[in-house]
């Protein structure tokens, strides 16, 4: 990295509250493909959508958010195709699917004593996976498998601090999420990341609907999140160089 794009990331990440894991393209209630990056230009952002997740908040509208930028790209990865790895993807996405997933079982299971079903949901988790692939999926092979949709990448999006409020349900959710009902605008944003390779068309797609945000690499991003220690990846704050 040279010294500009240093600098440009560390802004971002300073401003960053929280983070969005998404991906180009995913397969729509009917099973066709469907442009993600399109579809939040045109809604002017991110938007709710039905979830039903959190047994305490009911079915609600919502957006779901990452407190850390390795817990979004976790699910940014999954929009990876037939399980490829960024260049220089930091440490797999097993650690970071064990760390996270496996510290917010331990709170359901304390949250929720006796209630087991509370960690898997298969049908729930069934039903999110086809939006990916079409090959049936558990919680950890989406993650490793990525997606069966050619020509896919994912996309991270860095969302400012303050800009959202936030609704809170299940403890065990909360832990490493936050859900909004609000949308969230370009101008709530700090960035967008992507692979190297897709940063021209990408670019592309938000100048010409009049969109200036930075588009940065992915590539860079785990580059840069080299400099801090697993806490500081992991503990939500904002990734601020000491």
């Amino acid at each position: 990295m040279n010294s500009n794009e240093v600098n440009q990331l560390a802004l971002c990440y300073a401003e960053a509250g929280c983070w969005h894991g998404t991906g180009r393209y995913r397969y729509s209630e009917d099973g066709e493909v469907a442009d993600v990056l399109a579809q939040i230009i045109a809604d002017g952002g991110l938007v709710p959508h039905e979830d039903d997740w959190d047994r305490k908040r009911g079915t609600v509208h919502s957006i779901s958010l990452a407190k850390q930028r390795m817990y979004a790209r976790l699910y940014a990865g999954m929009y990876m195709p037939n399980g490829k790895r960024l260049r220089n993807e930091y440490r797999s996405r097993y650690l970071w699917g064990y760390y996270f997933f496996g510290t917010a079982m331990l709170v359901a299971l304390v949250e929720y004593p006796g209630n087991r079903h509370i960690l898997d949901y298969p049908t729930k988790i069934e039903r999110w996976t086809r939006k990916a692939s079409k090959k049936p999926h558990t919680l950890k092979s989406i993650f490793i498998e990525g997606t069966d949709i050619p020509n896919n990448y994912p996309i991270l999006i860095g969302v400012k601090r303050g800009a959202v409020t936030f609704q809170y349900g299940s403890h065990f959710f909360n832990l490493h999420e936050r859900r909004t009902e609000s949308p969230i605008r370009f101008r709530d944003m700090t960035h967008l990341e992507v692979p190297e390779t897709n940063l021209a068309e990408t670019t592309a797609a938000l100048r010409a609907a009049g969109i200036m945000l930075p588009v940065l690499s992915l590539e860079s991003g785990e580059d840069y999140c080299r400099r801090f220690s697993f806490w500081q990846l992991v503990n939500g704050k904002p990734l601020t160089p000491r």
